[in-house]
């Protein structure tokens, strides 16, 4: 493959940045410090990348500091171009599960807080029932 679609090569933007994202089609990668960790494809990339929308903004936003790199071509070039990437440099993105966010609920986190006061309370009048107390909260917020 040509070094010039290398995408470490292409023009990027910080993920904090992606509304200067082009509305135009393209391939795009995450990438952090030379690692590619996804590439993909859209029709549109400024719309692709909006907001938290995208599958993998989680991640990405987790990463620190990652860019989107991005190169533009007609909708059947950007579509043979990400499969001959993804192929050549397999992003670990690309061949796993999407992580699944735990949501936790306003009431899961007073009923956490109370329990670690319960514990405190309780480890304060006796190690080994505090002991006892803290695995118990361990086992019920267990996920």
């Amino acid at each position: 493959m040509r070094e010039r679609h290398h995408p470490s090569r292409w023009v990027s933007v910080p993920l904090d940045d992606r509304r200067q994202l082009p509305q135009k089609p393209g391939v795009y990668a995450v990438i952090k410090r030379k690692k590619i960790y996804y590439i993909g494809v859209s029709i549109n990339l400024n719309r692709r990348w909006q907001g938290k929308g995208h599958h993998r903004f989680a991640q990405a936003e987790k990463l620190g500091r990652s860019r989107l790199h991005y190169v533009l071509l007609p909708k059947h070039d950007a579509k043979t171009l990400e499969k001959q990437l993804i192929t050549q440099y397999s992003p670990p993105w690309n061949y796993s599960k999407v992580p699944v966010a735990l949501k936790v609920n306003w009431w899961q986190r007073v009923l956490m807080a109370a329990t670690c006061v319960w514990v405190l309370f309780i480890s304060s009048r006796s190690l080994i029932l505090g002991m006892v107390a803290a695995v118990v909260a361990i086992a019920l917020f267990r996920v």
